[in-house]
């Protein structure tokens, strides 16, 4: 399956080489009874090398038949999304973030959140600077939050629907990326369109030859 094995490389890549670098080309090379490998081209910028992963087989397969079963599990293991990337992704980290402000100022409310701002006068003096009053700030704030709600669930949704039936991914994997696109938005969304592309490339390359 081209999308797992691209996702078997991209989740084992470093915090910078995830955020930075591509992957593209990956191919399984051997399938060993402790372990197999995976050949790919890693892309920062306009330099590529091609690199190589090795996969152990934990515990190591006893026949030859257990390694198609073996290689469905690591299927649905390697597309299973971290909910680590609201912390170490940098974009998603600030999405993430952003979200859970707008979210606090919803709690709050508009005029409990105005008046939080107008007892703080550093807050008070940069709110009335941008956007006049304390007022249309905390309506700002609360617009936003729904917005970014509705426009994510939405997306999230979309999400769901290609994980499902193009990755064919288990209704708990499917869940997980849906609460991830809720929090933070495309850049979930991105990841898997990602997995989709690579996976419609590799099944229109096996008809076309």
């Amino acid at each position: 399956h081209a999308a797992t094995l691209h996702a078997m490389v991209v989740f084992n890549l470093s915090n910078r080489e995830a955020a930075h670098c591509k992957v593209q080309n990956a191919k399984m090379m051997s399938i060993g009874m402790k372990e197999y490998s995976i050949s790919y081209i890693l892309c920062d910028g306009d330099a590529c090398a091609m690199k190589e992963i090795t996969v152990p087989f934990d515990p190591p397969l006893i026949s030859s038949a257990e390694a198609r079963p073996r290689l469905v599990q690591d299927h649905h293991k390697a597309l299973i999304p971290k909910f680590t990337w609201l912390v170490t992704d940098p974009l998603m980290r600030i999405l993430f973030g952003a979200c859970i402000l707008l979210g606090v100022g919803t709690a709050l409310g508009q005029e409990e959140l105005g008046s939080r701002i107008d007892d703080t006068p550093w807050a008070s003096a940069i709110v009335t600077a941008v956007f006049g009053t304390s007022a249309r700030f905390a309506k700002l704030v609360v617009g936003a939050w729904y917005f970014s709600l509705v426009a994510h669930t939405m997306e999230a949704f979309y999400t769901a629907y290609l994980c499902k039936t193009m990755l064919k991914m288990k209704t708990g994997t499917t869940f997980k990326w849906f609460v991830l696109n809720v929090c933070t938005g495309f850049p979930i969304m991105n990841k898997v369109q990602e997995l989709v592309t690579v996976d419609s490339a590799a099944r229109s390359k096996k008809k076309s030859s």
